[in-house]
């Protein structure tokens, strides 16, 4: 890395981020890693915390949640009462003290946590090398769904915010668009190993949720209390007799699951069947909890 710029607004920012080697930095929780395991080097840092998008505001009977609003001023916020899948999730995410520094866009599009890709020794498949190392090694920690890669999601919030309706604002030099929140994601393939689908600088501004379902709820499994990435991860919601259920930790990306068979199409690997489990279980939790409110 070799500059750094905090802009004072977001145009500054987008203008910024659209010269080549330019990465936005929120809470950096994430990207500190990153770069000190080199698996990204950026030229130009650009700091978000003055471009304006650190605000919680009702909009349309929802809310509109500004992409550097950290996970603690969210958990606290008396606007997400309604949505108690979501204010779980921010206050359960990693420590207390990453939560005071860690954003809401960090927290969704941060990299994955599977030591194969972090570790500096390896060259895995999804980092653009030729062999996902935890299919043929420790992958105790990995996703139930097969693939090329068989990395998990490490959000918290991404299942939460999904589950509960939301929309992603995104900006760039070439306009504005929303998308379905599990449309930010994607499955790596041999041409694109990205999981998000943001092209090249753009930045997600805001997540942007509908009125409040009738009943959510949020549950996790991780090593410990305190910081502590799910393992396994799930959000439920009711919209009426509509339920919904969204898990995180099980593949790449978040996933929609079908309440009737959360299990369907995630078959495990050898040494991740305690998933299984941990999700039948951490489904049946959620599901009675919104099904009996």
């Amino acid at each position: 890395m070799s500059g750094y710029a905090r802009p004072s607004s977001l145009d500054e920012a987008l203008s910024l981020l659209d010269g080549d080697g330019a990465a936005p930095l929120g809470g950096g929780t994430d990207l500190a890693g990153q770069l000190d395991r080199g698996i990204t080097s950026p030229t130009l840092l650009v700091d978000l915390r003055d471009a304006g998008l650190g605000a919680i505001e009702e909009r349309d009977g929802g809310l509109r949640i500004g992409a550097t609003v950290t996970l603690a001023e969210l958990a606290a916020s008396p606007l997400v009462a309604g949505y108690a899948a979501v204010g779980a999730a921010a206050s359960l995410a990693a420590s207390p003290l990453l939560r005071n520094v860690g954003t809401v866009a960090g927290n969704l599009c941060q990299h994955t946590r599977c030591w194969y890709y972090r570790g500096a020794e390896w060259h895995c498949w999804l980092g653009g090398g030729d062999t996902c190392f935890a299919q043929v090694g420790d992958h105790r920690k990995h996703g139930l769904q097969p693939g090329d890669c068989i990395s998990a999601h490490p959000s918290d919030l991404a299942p939460a915010l999904a589950v509960s309706g939301a929309t992603v604002e995104t900006r760039s030099g070439r306009g504005t668009r929303e998308l379905p929140l599990l449309e930010l994601y994607r499955r790596p393939s041999a041409d694109n190993r990205s999981l998000l689908t943001l092209e090249p600088g753009e930045l997600v501004v805001a997540v942007l949720l509908p009125p409040p379902p009738d009943a959510s709820a949020y549950e996790r499994l991780g090593e410990r209390a305190a910081f502590s990435f799910p393992l396994v991860a799930i959000a439920a919601a009711r919209r009426g007799d509509e339920v919904r259920l969204v898990a995180g930790g099980v593949a790449n990306v978040p996933c929609e699951l079908d309440p009737s068979d959360p299990l369907a199409g995630l078959p495990g690997n050898p040494q991740s069947a305690w998933k299984r489990s941990a999700l039948a279980t951490l489904a049946e939790r959620a599901l009675h909890r919104v099904q009996h409110r």
